[in-house]
């Protein structure tokens, strides 16, 4: 009886720093803008693909996995490994507790049908590719002949709490990994730069192998700069857990894109939702689907993840485009949160869906109404269908309007897509998502809008050598970052011409390794400055 009651309590405590998740945590990058980008920097660059189905990709030369598709059958990786090269994954792999399995920057990991790569609690992979050194899981199939749900997809199961009976529970899809605990802090490693594309797949409705699968997943492990393309079911789906990330995107996605389940309380900043007109599953296909669990209940924690800076662009960049759409696609929504979940969504914009905020059950409901949840800065145009739809008791569809307007969250309803200003984000395989000159999207952040000023520079500081040094041809510039950040590097000469830039936009946090190349150069003295935060540091480099 102690025992039971010990453990109860261990659960409600950790249920209430579950949800003690703020806007105004040190996690968020307190920037002035809306949306995922501030006119300048592109923290997509180098390492995101926007054509997969046509990339050229290496014919494996090593096979990871047995062939079978049971956890009691397939792979087990009990010790710790290290992959590299060009690998075909084929089967269900395990990475088991104690294990850890380290990818290297480069690495193309080409899955057969319905593969998996599955970390087990205890398990960890560490994958860190660089920003043009990406990591890629990816379809064996050729270019021109991939396609969404070509493979299975990458399942993280973790030691954190969520709201499931017991506390724990088993992955979707067949995969049989248990997850769940009472360690909101395990870490089960790092995923970054990393591409996974054409995975997903639906095994029975309401059980799927998503892009990236996150099941109890603590704050200890790190996720950044992670592009999930043409996935089969969902882009990401966290299944409880307080794992953070930044800088994800989904694109061409079937299904939701981000979907957050049984008691999700993580924080994400920075993401892109990019649709395609003729992708799309057969239920609804939403920018947000949230539930705190399948039957809608009071367990506890409740889904109560944040989201900021998110730009999402819909399937529908202009009438004509809607009115050509399925109509499961017509009803696809900003965001629908429904089932008594407590998301909550800042300083994000969406443009061109069917369908814009979408509030389902009275329990989702009345905690807006109670502000345990909330929707603010953000912008929303381009919805072609029902502004605002609701399918509890609480709100009306003029009330959720009413609620969604009022004042002090400063949302707004565009009157037209184009007016936010979006440089060229419908573009299906070069989009740019950059804010243009007098777009709305500027100071109109949560931190530059209330009445507290919470602007300052990021507390970063920059590790830099070049070597070598004097040198011949290239040289390197190796920096280490204590914070993602916005970084910029350029290279001039002694009598302070610009001569090349070597790198603009956001990186990850860690060491990063960039070559400057001066062959066809004069000899002679160059500075490298490398600028982040308003801080610049200068190098000299002597070409011999």
């Amino acid at each position: 009886m102690k025992k039971s009651l010990l453990f109860i309590f261990v659960l409600t405590l950790l249920a209430a720093r579950a949800q003690s998740q703020s806007i105004d945590n040190s996690f968020f990058q307190k920037v002035s803008y809306v949306g995922a980008f501030d006119g300048i920097n592109d923290w997509t660059a180098g390492w995101t693909e926007w054509n997969p189905v046509n990339a050229n990709y290496p014919e494996p030369t090593v096979t990871k996995g047995n062939g079978q598709f049971s956890r009691s059958e397939g792979l087990h990786i009990t010790s710790d490994d290290t992959w590299e090269g060009v690998i075909k994954l084929d089967g269900w792999v395990y990475v088991d507790a104690g294990a850890t399995l380290s990818i290297k920057p480069g690495t193309i990991i080409r899955g057969t049908n319905k593969s998996v790569l599955s970390i087990e609690k205890g398990g960890k992979i560490m994958a860190v590719g660089t920003s043009v050194n990406p990591i890629v899981f990816t379809s064996s199939q050729g270019a021109g002949f991939r396609s969404n749900s070509d493979w299975g997809g990458l399942v993280i199961n973790g030691n954190a709490i969520n709201n499931l009976a017991g506390g724990s529970g088993t992955a979707e899809g067949g995969i049989g990994s248990p997850y769940g605990g009472t360690d909101n802090n395990d870490n089960s490693g790092v995923l970054a730069y990393v591409r996974i594309e054409f995975p997903g797949y639906e095994v029975a409705t309401g059980s799927e192998v998503n892009g990236l699968t996150l099941n109890s997943v603590g704050s200890k492990t790190t996720i950044g700069y992670v592009q999930v393309s043409y996935s089969g079911d969902d882009g990401f789906e966290w299944f409880g857990g307080t794992v953070n990330a930044k800088h994800l995107i989904s694109y061409k996605t079937e299904d939701d894109d981000f979907d957050t389940d049984n008691g999700f309380s993580g924080m994400v900043q920075f993401a892109i939702i990019l649709r395609d007109p003729a992708i799309v599953d057969t239920d609804t296909a939403n920018g947000f689907e949230s539930d705190n669990d399948r039957d809608g209940s009071n367990a506890s924690p409740k889904t109560s993840a944040i989201f900021s800076n998110l730009s999402g662009f819909g399937a529908a960049k202009d009438l004509a485009t809607f009115n050509s759409l399925p109509q499961n696609h017509k009803e696809g929504a900003t965001m629908r949160i429904r089932r008594n979940s407590r998301i909550s969504v800042y300083n994000s914009l969406y443009l061109g869906w069917g369908r814009g905020l979408r509030f389902e059950s009275t329990g989702t409901q009345n905690a807006a109404v109670n502000n345990e949840m909330t929707v603010k800065n953000t912008f929303i145009g381009d919805i072609f269908g029902d502004k605002y739809r609701t399918d509890g008791t609480t709100f009306s569809a003029a009330q959720l309007e009413t609620w969604f307007l009022e004042a002090t969250k400063r949302n707004k309803m565009l009157a037209a897509g184009s007016d936010a200003k979006i440089t060229d984000p419908f573009n299906a395989t070069k989009p740019n998502f950059q804010p243009m000159a007098g777009s709305p999207v500027f100071n109109a952040s949560y931190w530059t809008t209330t009445s507290v000023q919470r602007i300052k520079a990021a507390d970063s500081e920059i590790s830099v050598i070049n070597y070598p040094n004097p040198f011949n041809g290239t040289t390197n510039i190796e920096l280490t970052l204590t914070n993602d950040t916005p970084v910029r590097i350029m290279v001039y000469n002694l009598s302070g011409s610009f001569v090349s830039e070597i790198h603009n936009g956001e990186l990850f946090k860690g060491t990063h390794r960039f070559r400057f190349d001066a062959q066809g150069l004069p000899k002679g003295l160059y500075f490298g400055r490398i600028i982040i935060d308003n801080q610049m540091k200068t190098l000299k480099m002597t070409a011999q």
